[in-house]
């Protein structure tokens, strides 16, 4: 340990003899008698009920040393918070430490209502910092969605998908599902579905979310029609990194030669890594069953190169033994 040393030492001093010809201080020899002065000990006896006392933490401090005196921990401990994940951030452990459970009773059977049991652990885990919202701005918050015809089930994927969505005011909520709205001409069916389907897009950086547009429309090549098919069925493409979003692009259209409207109907292909797409692909081109048009013989659909296991993949669509398969990747 990093103290033995220290600890050693101490010990050691503790057994020293103090005799007519020996005595030592910590610093140095002096002479050979011996002192007479009475050394007060360090630690002193007292009758006080010292079990409250609790050392001074840093901000870097772990929760679990306040459990037994928070009732709040308590609570959170027993809906299955992970308390561990709230210590990493010391402001947001700070605030917790200051609520009352009076404080957050309401909040906790309010969004019950909304999340499952099994689930509103992970919720509060996420977002510990809803408790310093007010009540009222939370129902008003819901109420919006629902004056804007979202059913109980649509807004219960919502709250459960994305912890953060009721940290936005209805405004700014409002201001994003018409961003949505205009920007790919969406119905009120079809961004009531978005919404629901991919809820962290709606909060997501639309700083981010309008680069991917461009990128999506000008670099590669996408109609206003096809974007529209595109966000609905795969909405996290417009959360992909730019630089990651067109590699992989480049490898599916310039690579494979796969058209545009194949990439509409399959766009589950983009979300998949480049190196196993690549894998599979020159797999299938070595078979000679790189064959992605439906209308042709030995057909093998796009979405096989991006899901299912690779003994999957084999007895499936390349027809081989998966040992062959292995041999080939070290060629690679």
């Amino acid at each position: 340990m990093i103290y033995s040393g220290l600890v050693i030492k101490i010990f050691n001093v503790s057994k020293l003899s103090i005799g007519k010809n020996n005595f030592c201080s910590l610093s140095s020899c002096y002479s050979n008698k011996v002192s007479t002065k009475t050394v007060s000990p360090v630690i002193n006896s007292s009758s006080e009920d010292l079990s409250n006392v609790i050392p001074h933490l840093p901000n870097t401090f772990n929760l679990a040393a306040y459990v037994n005196q928070s009732e709040v921990l308590k609570k959170l401990l027993y809906l299955n918070v992970n308390l561990n994940k709230i210590e990493k951030k010391p402001h947001v452990a700070e605030k917790i430490m200051k609520l009352n459970f009076d404080d957050i009773k309401d909040h906790i059977l309010f969004i019950k209502d909304y999340v499952k049991t099994d689930n509103i652990g992970k919720f509060f885990t996420i977002n510990p910092m809803i408790f310093y919202e007010s009540l009222e701005d939370l129902k008003i918050r819901v109420n919006y969605l629902q004056s804007k015809r979202f059913t109980h089930d649509q807004i219960e994927q919502i709250i459960s998908k994305n912890a953060f969505w009721l940290m936005f005011s209805t405004i700014r909520i409002d201001r994003r599902l018409g961003f949505y709205q205009d920007k790919f001409n969406l119905i009120g069916n079809e961004i009531r579905f978005l919404a629901t389907k991919q809820p962290k897009l709606i909060t997501y950086n639309l700083q981010h979310v309008m680069t991917n547009t461009f990128v999506i429309k000008e670099e590669m090549g996408f109609e206003d029609h096809e974007m529209k098919q595109l966000i609905l069925e795969k909405p996290k493409l417009w959360m992909l990194n730019q630089k990651v979003l067109l590699e992989r692009f480049n490898y599916i259209h310039n690579i494979m030669k796969i058209p545009h409207a194949t990439i509409v109907k399959c766009p589950g292909i983009i979300l998949c890594r480049n190196f196993k797409l690549r894998q599979r692909h020159l797999f299938l081109e070595k078979l000679g069953r790189a064959q992605y048009n439906p209308s042709k013989e030995n057909y093998v659909p796009l979405i096989a190169l991006a899901e299912g296991t690779d003994l999957e993949f084999c007895q499936k669509y390349a027809k081989t033994d998966i040992s062959n398969f292995n041999i080939f990747l070290k060629t690679l």
